[in-house]
């Protein structure tokens, strides 16, 4: 495959098969393990030395195969105990904040394979539409508000907006409510930070997955850590991918990638850290249904309608990046650490939206007319639109900070003081299609610039291939911000039952935004400072039960998205680059109960976020920060295992997202649009004996109105949704695991375009694979 930003092809010309062939994916697959065999084998040779010189294998009766979570209970895998991230520095039991954390061991029972697939199953955190103003890609909101470049990885901001695959994560923290002075600039609903697998020096393993399912499913992954000794070790994570999706004609998406971290124990006191990342990703996108605008649903054509042009539509992403960790303990209770990133992602794609409905005979330009005769719906017809991206980031970010323990008079301290410098550059080009193209009988033809499908069959595939290039003859648009910032957070323990947690941060934010078309390109500047800070009080009334209040702030500056097209994507314009940043005001009461053998935490909290300057147009597209936007609501949680054979993990959130103040009176007590008001998800297993594990999930989403901020009348639908597994561990070194998703094969919807006539995308049909896992 080759991609160019001078003119030459953005992919190869072949027209994806509906379900692709099985050989090719085999051989690719076969590759993958057979890689991570022979280190494997080279173990297990290991193992039998360790037995012959009368070192007994630790063995766990009744445990799951695979390299435990360090930060999990070890006796409650679905119970992350301790956060990744170095600025939290309690247990999640005793944070004053709702953070989920969602280990490997969840991530597995969920069949989830994507960041978007296990956010699918998250309640409080919806899933949004790629649109002509924002990328196609993991588009989130959190709590209500837009949270599509608050996605951190080990702490950094992940920026651009891309697909991610978690085949190297070890678990996914969701940090809820405004976190201005933990992540800077956004963070309103909260964020959230994928959690890298990391070296470790206690244990040498191997660890082999091997998946093959419905829908041409086939995915090999590798984790890999080798501790040479007790001061050195490395880790390999591998994938590979190829999938189709279930319930859908012509999707499809084939991924792979790498990831090696190593970790030097340098001295007693200093170690290093390094890793590189590396994935890649193409397929078929896809932008679901249709609308009806009878019923403010989506049109009820077959599920697997493809609306999409193959031949033409693509998508491709990927990333590259390297990341080096210091972490330096001088004296004890004093310790520092310095993490510097620099990596490179794209995204890249042309995608076929579907239209609105036409029931009337279209004109010969292939035009819709406002008025006219019913054909009747075997007859109706939609265009295939094509919203298209080619979009590089680049970024370097380093965070350095120091953490001390002291006491003053009695009291006790955690500190947590440092910095933070972040540069991003997203560069994007124009798509170019030639005006004409060869046809599959080898005829040069004009290139179709109208794409019309029949409503109730479609036929998507041109039958040939039309180039897409990237257009750099005007250079490309540009947007840069550089960020710096300081930040100070005080844990203050007046006794062991009663703590306050302090924190500030100040950053400085400087955008840059020059357009193509140059030498007469358009330049917008924003730059601004912004404090935020939090407030917390935790008391302890037992050792098992916290009660805890905050307060948090957070700041959106002009152009924060740097991926949006415009004012309503949130991307810088000149009505607003001059505009103070949004401020948002959060408070959050919770309590968190841990069972006796510490096994399970239940959770409950009520908040309530408070934007009191959003950006309206007050007439005449002039922007102030005159509108009051307000998000409240109640959430619920438990994780853990009761009983020693039962895991659980789920939750409930509901949330109340309204317009409490605009310059449009019709907009004034409106719910925002894209967010349910309910959410819920409970996923179970239980142990049958040593052997068999047995489980499920339900989860609820109630429906959700499209709109750009005030909900409308489209909607998609509430939904339930049933998935299943089951494990089978015949010995301590294999295991089966079955996932069946969607069990019932229910349609569902994720998510509503904005506008009148909007699209909606389908989630997935059943679908059932087989992974075997081999640990040695």
């Amino acid at each position: 495959m080759s991609v160019s930003t001078t003119g030459t092809s953005v992919r190869a010309n072949s027209i994806p098969p509906a379900k692709p062939a099985r050989l090719e994916r085999g051989a690719l697959l076969g590759a993958v393990l057979s890689a991570a065999i022979v280190p494997a084998a080279a173990h297990a040779e290991m193992l039998d030395e360790e037995a012959a010189s009368g070192r007994a294998p630790i063995i766990v009766t009744g445990s799951r195969i695979e390299a435990a979570n360090p930060n999990a209970n070890p006796n409650a895998p679905y119970k992350v105990e301790k956060s990744q991230n170095d600025k939290f520095t309690e247990e999640l039991r005793d944070t004053p904040k709702t953070v989920i954390a969602i280990p490997k061991e969840v991530i597995e029972d969920l069949g989830a394979n994507s960041f978007r697939e296990v956010v699918r199953s998250t309640p409080g955190v919806t899933l949004g539409t790629g649109e002509g103003g924002n990328a196609f890609g993991d588009r989130i909101f959190i709590r209500g508000f837009e949270a599509r470049n608050d996605v951190y990885i080990d702490g950094l901001r992940d920026p651009g907006v891309t697909s991610r695959d978690i085949f190297a994560v070890e678990q996914i923290e969701i940090v809820k409510g405004p976190s201005g002075s933990f992540g800077g600039r956004g963070t309103t609903g909260g964020l959230v930070s994928l959690e890298s697998k990391r070296p470790q020096v206690t244990d040498t393993y191997t660890h082999v997955e091997a998946g093959i399912g419905t829908e041409n499913y086939w995915r090999g992954a590798a984790d890999i850590n080798i501790a040479l000794n007790d001061r050195v070790a490395v880790r390999v994570n591998g994938l590979y991918q190829n999938s189709d999706t279930p319930g859908r004609d012509y999707v499809n998406q084939e991924k792979y990638g790498g990831a090696i971290s190593a970790f030097w124990q340098a001295t007693d006191t200093l170690s290093l850290t390094t890793d590189y990342y590396l994935y890649r990703m193409q397929g078929i996108p896809d932008f679901g249904h249709p609308f009806d605008t009878t019923t403010q649903q989506p049109y009820k054509v077959d599920r697997d309608n493809f609306y999409g042009v193959i031949g033409r539509d693509f998508i491709e992403n990927g990333a590259d990046v390297g990341t080096i960790r210091i972490d330096f303990d001088p004296i004890d209770n004093l310790s520092f650490r310095s993490v510097t990133r620099m990596g490179e992602t794209y995204n890249r794609y042309l995608v076929a939206p579907p239209g609105s409905v036409c029931r009337f005979t279209r004109t010969a330009t292939g035009a819709c007319p406002a008025t006219g005769v019913d054909v009747g719906e075997a007859n109706y017809t939609i265009t295939a639109g094509g919203q298209r991206r080619f979009g590089t980031n680049r970024y370097i970010a380093n965070v350095t900070d120091a953490t001390a323990r002291f006491d003053t008079g009695g009291i006790k301290h955690i500190l947590v003081i440092g910095g933070e410098y972040a540069k991003e550059k997203v560069s994007t080009l124009p798509l170019l299609i030639d005006a004409f193209v060869e046809d599959s009988a080898g005829n040069v033809i004009s290139t179709p610039t109208t794409y019309i499908r029949n409503l109730l069959n479609p036929d998507p595939v041109l039958g040939y291939t039309i180039p897409v290039y990237a257009n750099a003859a005007n250079g490309p648009t540009k947007v840069s911000v550089e960020s710096l910032s300081a930040y100070v957070i005080d844990t203050i323990k007046f006794t062991p039952q009663i703590w306050a947690t302090i924190g500030a941060r100040l950053d400085g934010y400087s955008l840059r935004y020059q357009s193509n078309g140059l030498p007469t390109a358009t330049v917008l500047r924003n730059n601004v400072q912004f404090a935020n800070y939090q407030g917390s009080l935790t008391w302890k009334p037992s050792e098992l039960l916290t009660l805890y209040a905050s307060f948090a702030t957070s700041s959106n500056p002009s152009g924060e998205q740097l991926d949006g097209n415009g004012i309503s994507y949130d991307g810088i314009a000149a009505q607003t680059q001059n505009l103070a940043p949004e401020r948002n005001r959060a408070w959050e009461g919770g309590v968190k109960w841990e069972t006796p053998d510490g096994n399970l935490l239940l959770t409950a909290a009520a908040f309530q976020i408070t934007k009191a300057n959003a950006r309206e147009n007050i007439g005449g597209n002039v922007y102030e920060l005159v509108g009051k936007l307000r998000s409240r609501g109640v959430e619920l949680g438990v994780n853990g295992a009761l009983f020693d054979v039962l895991q659980l993990f789920g939750g409930y959130t509901y949330t109340d997202a309204t317009i409490v103040e605009s310059v449009n009176a019709a907009n004034v007590g409106r719910p925002f649009a894209n967010i349910p008001k309910h959410s819920a998800n409970l996923l179970a297993t239980v142990m049958l004996g040593d052997h068999v594990e047995v489980g499920g999930q339900v989860h609820y989403q109630s429906k959700i109105f499209g709109g750009s901020l005030a909900a409308g009348n489209a909607h998609v639908p509430g939904y339930v949704r049933l998935d299943a597994v089951a494990r089978f561990k015949p010995t301590e070194w294999l295991e089966a695991r079955v996932n069946v998703n969607n069990l019932t094969d229910k349609r569902n919807y994720d998510a509503i375009y904005r506008s009148g006539s909007p699209f909606a995308y389908i989630a997935p049909g059943r679908s059932a694979f087989l992974t075997l896992a081999v640990k040695m």
